[in-house]
């Protein structure tokens, strides 16, 4: 594997059908941002490079609510789960990044240094996907290497992240952490209020 380059990208292509409007301009009782303010923030304030994949409608509310940021957009159909958003990012960014940072757009709340562990995580084992492991459940963000352990990445796949790593031959290292962030994903307006860790994902 070449030099490294990483890019977060955001998930945020679903049509949030229990949140009732768009999840990424949500507000949370925690923080006056909108929830694709303060995913991106996550990235961008440590200098790592963002983009988004969404539908065309989305893009036009999303880019007006994170302002004058530089973000990388990724126009996409409705349809498919999140593996097809992810496998759009691959083909739209894998020419220029190394690592891309899976992060649906309904995750605010994952902890700075828990980036920092999975940052050292990945540069230890780069050509394994590393996935956050918070009491005993896979969260988000993902790290994914662009040219896996194992195989290819497919041009298209219908299902979930999960339904594709399952049926792959990819190597993925789980890094187990204290963050409950990584799991306490916001599906729709009970989600909104304190922080909890009962979300268990859903349309991104």
């Amino acid at each position: 594997m070449g030099e490294r380059s990483d890019t977060a990208l955001i998930l945020a292509r679903g049509a949030s059908r229990r949140m009732g409007s768009a999840k990424g301009l949500c507000v949370a009782d925690d923080d006056p941002r909108p929830l694709i303010a303060r995913v991106a923030a996550l990235y961008l304030d440590r200098g790592v490079p963002v983009a988004v994949v969404t539908t065309d409608a989305l893009a036009r509310v999303y880019a007006e609510a994170l302002g004058s940021a530089q973000i990388t957009w990724i126009k996409a159909g409705e349809g498919g789960g999140t593996a097809r958003s992810v496998l759009y990012g691959i083909q739209a960014l894998g020419t220029s990044v190394s690592h891309l940072w899976l992060h649906p757009v309904d995750l605010p709340r994952v902890h700075t240094a828990t980036l920092v562990e999975l940052q050292l995580s990945s540069s230890e084992t780069p050509d394994k996907i590393v996935v956050p492991i918070y009491a005993e459940r896979p969260g988000h963000p993902v790290v994914l290497p662009i040219v896996p352990a194992g195989g290819a990445w497919p041009v298209d796949h219908p299902g979930d992240m999960r339904d594709l790593l399952r049926e792959g031959s990819y190597q993925v290292r789980r890094i187990p952490c204290d963050d409950p962030g990584v799991v306490d994903d916001m599906d729709g307006p009970q989600d909104l209020g304190p922080p909890t860790t009962a979300g268990v994902g859903g349309d991104d």
